[in-house]
């Protein structure tokens, strides 16, 4: 668990959040606290999410589903918020080791903890199908381990993000999913037995079946390669490769692995002791963040609440004169302190002066030594004297008219005069006939006596303004809310365009990559070689094509200048059963084909910059006309 950030809301919903748990794929999860106390797993869906029409619908379905599971190793929806601005999952929250971690920790489970933790699962994936739901990201992080036994969290809601704008990849974690998962096809619950018995095997050897790697590679060993089973207990191995079966038709249902499994022995010693103390100490985290929660004053929105100090019970504070005029007295005071029960024999520390407190056996003596106002204190509880108004409640001696005790003995309200309950009319007299005719007790408390009819009005307007200050409270709780919701909007806005910006930089960089990439394959593939060039050269120094193509080429020329109208020139004579036509035409036939082929060596070389190749272009095209004129065929 981490403290909450400053951008995180203080409550979602009816539920305040006390600490981040984490994050994923979908959105961040808190460990919050319900009114009445119970700790809450809630997940508020990411807000660039929350923006796809689409998204909510499907999230909607999903909770609406998931809200019918109940079974006993799962932790149930009992509330969302598929509607809000940002939706947002409410689930039970277990005090809880997850898997991976508890392997990471401690190492593989024992056999037996295995044999509880397949058994816990089954039931799990048993209610999860009977609603019609596919967890389809089963996996250890996903199966938290608690005093009694295993749970299986966020299930069928995965399925909402398949298809959103924010989602175009595969949803599942690599080693743990099915090879139709992995493939894209249509998932049926036997993706769920899949990856049960992939969590199986990493639970009993702490590794996955498929061992590790990137998702490439491990959707590689899924759809083509047999699971690693070597290090699971025997016990478990048939039902572990029943589980991973390539085909689905092949693999169990979650009723048939608890015939298969039988009555399994749990209880809360069903975990390693190194295991269930890390499960311990979760709970007594939790335990401490929900105290420290429940004790803090800011959590109910600017009152302090009533506090008990001490074990002493609570006080019972009647009579609607002794209720008005206290309500009136602390308005006039500007006294808006908690109601105290102090503890036997304590004192209330300073600046407590004007709160009521109901005293132990040892009240505090209301005396003129104090300072301020006197609280109220009480005599030890006893059982009311018939009559008594509610107020006034004594101990277990009874006191004769006149007097006026006010704590044990010391103190007296009045100086003989008036009783604290029913009796004589005296001055100062707290009874009906006092409430019904007489002055107002508490008027010392406002610096005038006043009458009933003055302190009614009063009360009203002391009322009146105690509304109006908690409507400006409201209203400025509600600007602080709004204020803080536009700043969280700003943020993520300024978020999700930096990381627009990211990935739209990153797509331009990956596109001049595989421009580059694209244009250097192509000009390799193009670029001719040396050994290509030396496969040329037997057909460039023997005369198998040159004798040919050389009396071909004379053949034609000299038909073109004798029979044709299109020649002017002088006439070419060739006879090519003579010695000097054989030599004509060997000479043209090496100087039209070896040319031709070397221009056609040297074009591409130039084109691929191939240095090389030019070279021996040129080298080639230059000793076959050397030679040429050297054995006269330019004269």
């Amino acid at each position: 668990m981490a403290p909450l950030e400053s951008a995180d809301p203080e409550r979602i919903g009816r539920y305040r959040l006390i600490n981040r748990l984490g994050s994923g794929g979908m959105g961040q999860v808190f460990l919050g606290r319900s009114a009445g106390g119970r700790a809450v797993a809630v997940k508020r869906i990411h807000p660039h999410m929350a923006a796809d029409a689409s998204f909510r619908e499907r999230f909607a379905r999903e909770v609406t589903a998931a809200r019918q599971v109940s079974g006993a190793f799962t932790a149930p929806v009992i509330d969302a918020g598929p509607d809000d601005e940002v939706p947002w999952l409410v689930t039970s929250y277990v005090p809880s080791l997850p898997l991976d971690e508890a392997i990471q920790a401690h190492g593989p489970l024992p056999e037996a903890s295995v044999h509880v933790l397949a058994a816990g699962l089954a039931e799990a994936l048993t209610e999860i199908h009977r609603v019609g739901l596919i967890h389809r990201d089963l996996k250890p992080g996903n199966v938290l381990l608690s005093e009694d036994g295993p749970r299986v969290i966020d299930f069928g809601i995965a399925r909402a993000t398949d298809g959103t704008a924010a989602t175009q990849s595969v949803i599942g974690t690599p080693g743990f999913m099915s090879p139709e998962q992995v493939q894209g096809e249509a998932l049926g619950p036997a993706s769920d037995l899949f990856a049960y018995g992939a969590v199986l095997a990493f639970a009993a050897t702490g590794t996955g079946p498929f061992g590790e790697g990137s998702m490439p590679t491990m959707v590689m060993r899924i759809i083509s390669r047999e699971p690693d089973l070597s290090a699971v207990p025997e016990s478990l191995r048939h039902l572990v490769a029943a589980c991973l079966s390539k085909d689905a038709s092949g693999r169990p249902s979650p009723g048939e692995i608890l015939d298969y499994l039988g009555d399994v022995p749990a209880g809360t010693a069903w975990l390693p002791p190194t295991v269930m103390r890390g499960v311990q100490e979760q709970v007594a985290k939790v335990n401490q963040a929900l105290s420290g929660s429940a004790n803090d004053p800011q959590a109910t929105g600017g009152h302090r609440r009533t506090e008990v100090l001490g074990a002493g019970g609570a006080a019972a504070l009647g009579g609607a004169a002794g209720a008005a005029a206290g309500a009136a007295a602390a308005g006039a005071l500007g006294d808006d302190q908690a109601t105290r029960i102090a503890p036997a024999g304590g004192a209330p520390a300073a600046g407590d002066h004007g709160a009521t407190s109901v005293m132990g056996s040892e009240g505090l003596q209301s005396g003129a030594q104090g300072q301020g106002y006197q609280p109220t204190a009480r005599f030890p509880a006893t059982q009311q004297q018939p009559g008594t108004p509610p107020t006034a409640q004594y101990g277990q001696q009874q006191y004769a008219h006149g007097q006026a005790p006010y704590g044990q003995g010391q103190g007296q309200y009045t100086q003989g005069q008036g009783q604290y309950g029913q009796g004589q009319h005296g001055q100062g007299e707290y009874g009906r006939q006092a409430r019904s005719g007489g002055d107002d007790p508490y008027a010392g408390l406002y610096g005038e006596r006043r009458g009933g009819a003055d302190t009614a009005g009063y009360q009203q307007q002391e009322q009146q303004r105690r509304m109006q200050a908690e409507q400006a409270r409201a209203q400025q709780q509600a600007e602080e809310q709004r204020r803080r919701a536009e700043q969280q909007r700003q943020v993520e806005e300024q978020r999700r365009r930096q990381e627009a910006e990211r990935v739209h930089r990153e797509r331009l960089r990956a596109e001049q990559e595989a421009t580059r990439r694209a244009q250097a394959q192509a000009r390799h593939a193009d670029q001719p070689g040396v050994w290509g060039f030396v496969k040329l050269l037997p057909l460039l120094i023997l005369p198998l094509v040159q004798i040919p193509l050389g009396y071909g080429a004379s053949l034609a020329w000299e038909w073109f200048t004798t029979e044709t109208q299109l020649w002017n020139g002088r006439a070419f004579g060739f006879e090519p059963l003579s010695m000097a036509g054989f030599w004509s035409a060997t000479m043209l036939g090496y100087f039209l084909f070896n040319n031709l082929v070397s221009l056609e060596f040297l074009v591409r070389s130039l084109r691929t910059a191939f240095v090389t190749g030019a070279v021996l272009a040129l080298g080639v095209i230059a000793a076959t006309n050397f030679l040429l004129y050297g054995f006269g065929f330019w004269a």
